[in-house]
């Protein structure tokens, strides 16, 4: 392996880390404000779950670049 292609591995990997912890906690605060709104009587199901899904759609764009920057070695 290359160094280019040892850096750009690198590289995506860490974009894929830092973006998937970055997506998880802002997931975990949607879900906490979605449940405690539940738990108070509120009808907050289906908009807590969509708001939810957000987050892990970025999670899952982070992963798509990283596959991309992995064609290109």
């Amino acid at each position: 392996m290359s160094p280019f292609a040892a850096t750009i591995t690198f590289a995506a990997g860490l974009m894929v880390g830092i973006v998937c912890f970055y997506s998880a906690l802002n997931q975990a605060d949607i879900c906490v404000g979605g449940i405690t709104a539940i738990a108070g009587g509120h009808n907050l199901f289906a908009n807590t779950l969509i708001q939810a899904a957000f987050p892990e759609f970025y999670a899952i764009l982070s992963l798509l670049a990283a596959i991309l920057m992995g064609n290109l070695i």
